[in-house]
């Protein structure tokens, strides 16, 4: 609903920040260079085991210090990650028993008294939901996170009431695994909650939705409340494409890429968001907005930050604008006075540039004002009014009946939707017998090996040599056309699969994705349906019904003409 245009709530811009690994030894040379950009926040650690080498005695490195007092010097605000695990509790494994948690809530305490005023934030780990968890404590993720977090945020407060306790820090945006934090009564020990939503083979044009998914999933568990979103981990790095369709990020799509993430997440009511990561490091070599030479020198993604910086900074979001499909168009008012907008379109589209007084590139280079402005997927800074953007057409204005992420369900029929398969060649419709909810995700699943239906993807399986499609159902409760649109993206690996839209049975679209062929499938349907139409959405295996590396993303949306 997001991508048809919203008006939002007057709110301040999120702070900008970066994720730095000064702890791991970083020089301080980076320090400065953080300044240039206007950058205030960063997010770095200071390990458990390092503060506490012995139990009770608690000592803080030259390393912690120095890195402290530059970041200091400089009006650099530090979120503390509270990690890992220390040698003296529970075996060196993740803190899980009283004492080892215990010992865990000490520890934040004594950094908080060290550093004083210096840290205002804290966060309760790292992606615990990920491997930076073991021991004991992955037996029971969420309760054992829990326990943690309500001790921590205790012995926290009752020392600093004004530090805030962010939570989570996942792995990702694993609703699931948060909803089960949430109902264990997580909510009431942390005043942020903390995720990591990379998309790395992915545009970010779509986080908008799944952070919406997050802020429902908070209300409810909130007595209908809000709580602040931190994306304390967001980025990308440079990669080649490896089939037709398969994404390709440069350095130049890198800036994009954040760009359009921050204006992005700003739409969605995030607080502050943390690009991961300052400097090409280590396995990360290319997600840095800095390279790792001597001279730090600066990628296209450090200009894109700076000045995306200086015009956030004194800026509230107003709306983003109700323009055609593809087209984003979000408006800023400064505090001082004065109105702009950060503006890109996936295909290029020109516009009459009437009333436009300024236009800046995404690296802060001022172009020209022309009697026309081009759009393209490179964002703009566009000061003044704009006038004539392109409206909203038929397709986004009929009224949206459902999406296969929001309407999502483990009730068959809910919302419309239904999952089963197909066996074989045969079009009728078996629904799946099981849903259940891992950490990571919640899904329709059966009999057939890796037989999976979730919110977002679809993997096909087999029984002996005959295939066994995926398939997600919508039932229509009206007459009419229903306008369907959306894509299907295979894997780079295997055998591919084929991507099928069936209306009652009959094929009325298809693709062969993957295997040599391109991965990326796209649609936009005119279907005529009554009530008991089914549109079928269907993903089946590759030749020979090899089901490895058979993963589909699947994204749908269906309105009403």
């Amino acid at each position: 609903a997001l991508a048809a245009g919203v008006a939002a709530t007057l709110r301040s811009a999120p702070e900008l920040g970066v994720m730095t690994h000064f702890a791991q030894g970083w020089k301080l040379d980076a320090v400065p260079r953080l300044a240039q950009a206007g950058l205030t926040q960063v997010r770095d650690e200071l390990y458990w085991e390092e503060i506490e080498p012995e139990r009770g005695r608690y000592v803080f490195p030259p390393l912690y210090e120095n890195y402290m007092t530059a970041l200091r010097e400089q009006k650099i605000t530090p979120l503390i990650a509270l990690t890992f695990a220390n040698k003296n509790y529970d075996g060196g494994l993740t803190p899980h028993t009283e004492e080892g948690l215990d010992g865990y809530a000490r520890y934040a305490v004594e950094v908080l008294r060290h550093y004083g005023s210096q840290i205002k934030a804290l966060e309760i780990w790292n992606e615990y939901n990920g491997t930076f968890c073991k021991g004991p404590a992955t037996q029971d993720r969420p309760g054992t996170y829990v326990r943690m977090l309500k001790k921590a945020y205790s012995e926290i407060k009752r020392v600093r009431p004004d530090v805030v306790v962010v939570g989570g820090s996942t792995a990702g945006l694993p609703l699931p695994y948060l909803e089960r934090l949430f109902a264990l009564g997580a909510l009431d020990s942390m005043d942020a909650v903390s995720i990591h939503p990379y998309r790395s083979d992915t545009e970010p044009e779509g986080l908008e939705t799944r952070i919406a998914a997050l802020r429902d999933l908070i209300a409810r568990y909130n007595h209908g409340k809000p709580k602040p979103i931190w994306v304390t981990e967001i980025g990308w790095g440079t990669r080649q494409a490896r089939a037709v369709g398969d994404l390709a990020i440069d350095e130049r799509t890198q800036a994009m890429f954040l760009v359009r993430t921050y204006a992005l997440l700003v739409t969605a009511g995030v607080e502050r968001i943390y690009w991961y990561l300052f400097r090409d490091y280590d396995q990360f070599a290319t997600m840095g907005l800095v390279r790792g030479d001597a001279a730090l020198t600066p990628k296209p993604a450090y200009r894109a930050m700076t000045t995306l910086q200086a015009y956030l900074r004194d800026a509230e979001f107003v709306e983003r604008d109700k323009t055609t499909d593809g087209v984003y168009s979000l408006r800023f008012r400064r505090k001082s006075g004065g109105e702009f907008r950060i503006m890109w379109s996936w295909s290029p589209v020109t516009l009459p540039a009437t009333g436009v007084d300024r236009v800046v590139d995404m690296l802060g280079a001022e172009r020209p004002v022309l009697p026309t402005l081009t759009l393209t997927d490179s964002p703009l800074y566009v000061e003044g009014a704009v006038n004539g953007l392109p409206k909203a057409g038929a397709a986004l204005l009929a009224p949206l009946v459902t999406e296969a992420f929001t309407g999502f369900s483990a009730e068959q029929g809910r919302n419309g939707w239904s999952y089963g398969v197909f066996a074989g060649e045969s079009t009728q419709f078996v629904p799946l017998p099981t849903s259940r909810v891992t950490n990571w995700k919640e899904e329709w699943t059966g009999i057939y090996p890796h037989i999976s239906i979730t919110a977002s993807d679809q993997h096909p399986s087999a029984s002996g040599p005959k295939p066994m499609s995926a398939v997600r159902r919508w039932e229509s409760y009206f007459s009419g056309t229903a306008l369907v649109s959306g894509r299907f993206k295979s894997s780079t690996q295997g055998d591919g699969v084929r991507a099928r839209i069936l209306l009652d049975g009959k094929t009325i679209w298809t693709r062969a994705l993957g295997g040599g062929q391109p991965i990326l499938g796209e649609f936009s349907l005119e279907v005529p349906v009554e009530p008991g139409s089914c549109v079928d959405f269907a993903v089946d295996p590759g030749p020979g019904a090899k089901i490895n590396f058979d993963s589909t993303q699947v994204s749908i949306a269906i309105r009403r003409k």
